[in-house]
């Protein structure tokens, strides 16, 4: 076993490459497309699976330019690989101001049930989440959730009578059934 102290400064990212000679320090790998590991497992099952959250003018913590809260549970461990998103107006004529698009009428951030934050701070939606047409991307190999971990989304809205969608892209991977053959 190595000797272990303390690190009180964290390392910088020339002091973070690979360590063994025949190797070099860093490689290149894309990061878009997003491409989730996939058990190789034949009783492993994998199936995408879309998870949501809503806030709307309705709902009792709907205040403009004040965060409300969701909460997204998962119960299957899952990779996260793409986010979107869209606000609708429910003000009569059903139409947003001119000139704003959808996903500049509110604010978005999301963070792992553990405090890990995958936005570190609220963003107009247009700049982290895509359509469904073209999705926001994670990038890399995504964003794993465990089982029955959570995801807190803060949603802050910056118009008056929205109704506002996120869904998150996940591929889950089932285990094997609760029996065993003897």
């Amino acid at each position: 076993m190595q000797n272990t102290s303390p690190v009180i400064q964290m390392p910088n990212m020339g002091e973070l490459g690979g360590r063994q000679p025949a190797m070099p320090k860093f490689v290149r790998v894309p990061v878009y497309p997003t491409a989730p590991y996939i058990s190789t497992n034949p009783y492993v099952g994998v199936q995408p699976r879309f998870y949501g959250a809503t806030l709307t003018s309705a709902d009792a913590d709907y205040t403009l330019n004040a965060e409300s809260i969701r909460i997204v549970n998962f119960d299957i461990p899952c990779t996260l690989f793409a986010r979107c998103g869209a606000s609708f107006s429910l003000a009569a004529g059903n139409t947003l101001p001119a000139g704003v698009l959808p996903l500049n009428t509110f604010l978005f951030r999301m963070e792992y049930s553990t405090g890990d934050k995958l936005d570190t701070g609220p963003r107009l939606a247009s700049t982290c989440l895509g359509t469904m047409e073209n999705p926001g991307e994670i990038g890399g190999t995504g964003y794993t959730i465990q089982p029955g971990a959570g995801v807190i989304i803060g949603i802050t809205p910056l118009i008056a009578n929205l109704r506002i969608d996120i869904t998150l892209f996940c591929m889950e991977q089932r285990g094997p059934t609760n029996y065993t053959r003897g």
